[in-house]
């Protein structure tokens, strides 16, 4: 009797080892679940479909320059008062180069608002725009709400509109598509600090090809990026892949059917957009082999 009472006991205890092993097992799954697998924004494989996507005219834009007079800067400025406020001239520009600069830059925000359905009106994320002319400085660069173009080195309106694509998309990305989860992603930081939702959207998007926000994964190469410079970091490959999206989106649509990564890329965009872009440039890649990545997205022009 005794020996059974011991038998039980040691069972019961065993049992309890058990219980509580499995607890923990449980509860560092659903831990690593929440910190790891954010929303997943990947819902239509838009590549693999017979779904014909929307392209955008952009002819209004391609006019001589006798279009766009200091008239016409007024009534595009009365007209978008929201979007002309933001911009700040630091240097003398020919009203017939502001005008047409202005018409881009509305444009880009009037597509990006209309076409992105996820989220209302992305445009709001920006506030600020300072163009300017410094010699020798970079294009165009952005913080949390502003973005600064510099247009020493830009030197076709097509450039300028690309850069101002790609640097749009560091605002939306880093702070316009966040998700309200108070934990942090512990691996893609800002400078080190912790600022990004685990379920923030980009989080999926930068995992594609990067194991942290200085690291890529072991198994990249060139051809799993929209461009040399998208290799960079993450919030760069965002960025390059943006503007690769919606200004070369037969291109782009051309290199992600050779390569899984790209191809989710190619979607993730695709899912924010409902399958919409701005312009399909005339790139042609008929003669460009599979592996073959620009250096940089804003740079593409009719080759």
């Amino acid at each position: 009797m005794q020996k059974t009472a011991r038998l039980n006991k040691q069972f019961r205890n065993i049992m309890k080892v058990f219980c509580v092993s499995v607890a923990v097992y449980l509860a560092l799954t659903v831990k690593v679940s929440l910190i790891w697998e954010p929303d997943n924004v990947l819902q239509f494989d838009y590549l693999e479909s017979e779904q014909a996507l929307d392209e955008s005219d952009i002819s209004e834009l391609n006019e001589s320059d006798s279009h766009w007079s200091s008239s016409v800067f007024s009534k595009l400025c009365n007209k978008y008062k929201n979007i002309c406020k933001k911009i700040n001239w630091t240097w003398e520009i020919p009203d017939t180069e502001k005008s047409k600069k202005l018409a881009y830059v509305v444009y880009l925000l009037q597509n990006l608002d209309r076409n992105i359905k996820r989220w209302s009106d992305p445009s709001k994320a920006l506030t600020a725009m300072l163009i300017n002319e410094q010699k020798w400085s970079r294009r165009g660069s952005a913080n949390r709400d502003t973005i600064t173009i510099n247009l020493w080195w830009i030197t076709y309106d097509n450039e300028f509109f690309q850069v101002i694509s790609h640097e749009i998309w560091h605002i939306i990305d880093l702070w316009w598509l966040q998700w309200t989860s108070s934990k942090k992603s512990p691996v893609f930081t800002e400078f080190n600090k912790k600022v990004f939702s685990i379920d923030d959207p980009s989080i999926e998007y930068y995992k594609y090809s990067w194991a942290s926000e200085t690291v890529r994964k072991s198994w990249v190469s060139k051809e799993d990026f929209c461009s040399g410079y998208g290799m960079s970091d993450p919030f760069e490959d965002f960025a390059e892949c943006h503007n690769l999206y919606i200004n070369h989106h037969d291109y782009f649509r051309h290199i992600a059917m050779n390569n899984n990564t790209m191809k989710n890329k190619y979607n993730f965009f695709s899912n924010l957009y409902w399958g919409k872009y701005i312009n399909n440039s005339e790139v042609k890649y008929e003669n460009r082999d599979n592996w073959y990545r620009a250096r940089d997205t804003t740079k593409l022009r009719e080759w």
